[in-house]
């Protein structure tokens, strides 16, 4: 049975520091030393279904209360009872700029996971402006 489960999450906030762009990048959510560090933390955060931290990290640590946390992370959970075994990057679209929107797949046995991002890269550093996370790839597919 298919939910409707979609995590939306937008980032908008400047910065200034005299740290150098790396730290800054580990430092702040939403923003990635490189598009390895982010791929590396969104598969293994969804492959281990590890929600919260995700969530957060990726931008949604000022969208949604504890309670709000909570019952995503359940609804999620209850989506998905196992961890996933595989991935692949189905989809990946240059809007140029430097932005681009990806769509990711994660499954185990016929469990399955969408995942659509749009990113902005500058300075080799990787910014998510926005992420869902759904049962239904229909609704990843919409958003390309």
């Amino acid at each position: 049975m298919r939910q409707d489960i979609t995590i939306p999450s937008f980032f908008a906030v400047a910065l200034m520091s005299v740290s150098t762009p790396a730290a800054q990048a580990q430092d702040r959510d939403s923003v990635f030393a490189d598009y390895a560090a982010y791929a590396a933390f969104v598969d293994r955060h969804i492959m281990e279904r590890d929600f919260v931290p995700m969530i957060q990290r990726l931008g949604g640590r000022d969208e949604y209360t504890i309670e709000q946390m909570n019952g995503i992370n359940g609804q999620l959970l209850n989506a998905w009872p196992r961890d996933f075994e595989k991935v692949t990057v189905f989809n990946e679209t240059d809007l140029g700029g430097g932005v681009r929107q990806e769509g990711r797949m994660y499954w185990t046995g016929q469990s399955y996971a969408y995942y659509y991002a749009i990113l902005h890269e500058q300075d080799a550093q990787v910014t998510v402006l926005n992420f869902y996370l759904h049962t239904s790839i229909t609704e990843i597919m919409n958003r390309f």
